[in-house]
């Protein structure tokens, strides 16, 4: 297998107009990027770096291991760190230390914070279940897990920071009832002795659309990177700039019994790349659209060219970038292989330098 010739642009300009757009979108609510999966495969610190140079206050680190490796890294408070996919084996103690924000659906989880002895009470959000049934406290469970966590902030064990909850953001009838019943859960939590919690509900797709799915935080994550769904708007449409660029250049041309040319780049499916854009993708070279033919072989890509095309071996082929170099976008890549334009970006092999720009 072959080292791959290809690099990885990010371009934290694009990034920061990004968090600008969206910041003043939500504006007055509180803007959280979130970095899961190595920034979206941007770059974990690099990004968060930037995140908090352009004035973002929470970064949505989803688990321990990554809100850790940031503290680590230097992202220290006031930054406030959230993460939320918790084991159930896992030790608290060091995240409460670091004063990492912690996603709490559980008394189990709580009764967890209270055997962990901690020094400094434990930031927690406490979670409701409005229908995506992805964790949180049932509505029949959540006065409990409320009075429990209230009667531990009483015993300065935690400090209860924030209610919340996940919604579907794909049917707008559903995410209404979604936010009914969570306003539903805050007025529980409130009557039960919760002090003005932070409230947060909506992810990128119904932060950016719905002025009543905002609330007091708005959790971006594939928009911070340019990456709308594929059934929406473009980026550009939105004011959004895509901060990923995937390039390689010319490694080999060569022609075929048939009078035909075909190219190819040192990038392959080992890499990333989605067998099944051959025949559906276009990549482009010099400002010109050049198709993808198969097969995708593990680390090599080839690439169709006409009588006319005047390429060479060394030529940049930008594989997908923010469109303004001929070559498609992200989101048009996840049309026509039918997936995602997240999927894309995370399953990018590390081996593929990243460069900043």
């Amino acid at each position: 297998m072959t080292i791959p010739t290809g690099e990885i642009l990010i371009d934290l300009e694009a990034l920061r107009h990004n968090i600008d757009v969206l910041t003043a979108q939500v504006a007055p609510s509180q803007v959280m990027v979130v970095v899961k999966n190595d920034a979206y495969g941007h770059g974990l610190i690099d990004v968060t770096r930037a995140a908090v140079d352009s004035g973002v206050s929470w970064i949505g680190a989803l688990d321990l291991p990554t809100a850790l490796s940031l503290r680590d890294a230097g992202v220290s408070s006031p930054t406030r760190i959230f993460a939320w996919l918790l084991d159930p084996e896992e030790d608290l103690a060091p995240a409460i230390a670091a004063s990492v924000d912690l996603g709490i659906s559980t008394v189990a989880q709580l009764n967890t914070i209270a055997a962990s002895q901690a020094a400094n009470p434990a930031r927690v959000h406490l979670k409701i279940d409005t229908g995506l049934h992805r964790n949180g406290a049932t509505p029949e469970d959540w006065p409990g897990l409320v009075a429990r966590a209230r009667d531990l902030e009483d015993q300065g064990v935690v400090e209860i920071v924030a209610v919340w909850t996940h919604i579907a953001e794909a049917d707008d009838h559903e995410d209404s009832l979604s936010i009914a019943r969570f306003e539903d859960a805050v007025a529980i939590a409130r009557d039960l002795g919760v002090r003005a919690p932070l409230r947060h509900l909506a992810a990128s797709a119904a932060g950016f659309a719905r002025s009543d799915a905002r609330f007091d935080l708005v959790r971006f994550g594939a928009f911070v990177y340019g990456l709308p769904p594929g059934d929406g708007p473009s980026a550009e449409s939105m004011g959004l700039r895509q901060v990923m660029t995937l390039r390689a250049p010319i490694s080999l041309i060569e022609a075929l019994p048939d009078g035909r040319r075909r190219a190819s780049i040192d990038l392959g499916f080992a890499d990333g790349l989605s067998t099944s854009a051959p025949g559906r993708i276009a990549v482009a070279i010099d400002g010109r659209r050049h198709p993808l033919v198969g097969p995708l072989e593990v680390d090599r890509a080839w690439i169709a060219l006409d009588d006319d095309s005047d390429v060479a071996v060394g030529d940049t082929v930008t594989v997908w970038g923010d469109g303004s170099a001929g070559e498609q976008t992200l989101q048009e890549w996840g049309n026509a292989t039918d997936t995602m334009s997240e999927e894309l970006v995370v399953r990018l092999s590390p081996r593929i330098p990243r460069r900043l720009v």
